[in-house]
């Protein structure tokens, strides 16, 4: 079923798709490609920029500014989409969760049709 393009996902690398709160408790930001990804090549560089919008997001105090509910939580960039990442894309996310994950971020993949979004 397509989704209506409502997100920004990497077309608009400066803003935040969605943040909320997970079931587990984390601070859940999530960068949501919608539709078919670029295929112009782009895409990995697209996608840098918008993790670095991200990281900067929740590292430098602006996510608890605006949502101080999440202090203190544990942050959770998930990659979501509705149509699967190319392999470059798959390969830089994998590669990147291991640095994030030094500095204290967890980074997941999930496919749109697998959220149950709940008010």
């Amino acid at each position: 079923m397509p989704y209506a393009r409502c997100m920004p996902g990497i077309e608009d690398p400066d803003k935040i798709d969605v943040i909320a709160e997970d079931a587990d408790g984390n601070a859940l930001l999530s960068i949501v490609q919608t539709g078919p990804w670029p295929t112009d090549g782009s895409e990995r560089g697209r996608l840098k920029r918008k993790l670095g919008t991200y990281l900067r997001y929740a590292r430098e105090g602006q996510m608890v500014a605006t949502y101080p509910s999440l202090a203190g939580r544990p942050v959770v960039i998930e990659l979501t989409y509705e149509v699967a990442p190319p392999q470059s894309v798959l390969d830089y996310w994998r590669r990147r969760t291991q640095t994030a994950a030094r500095e204290g971020v967890t980074l997941s993949l999930r496919a749109l049709d697998d959220i149950v979004w709940r008010a």
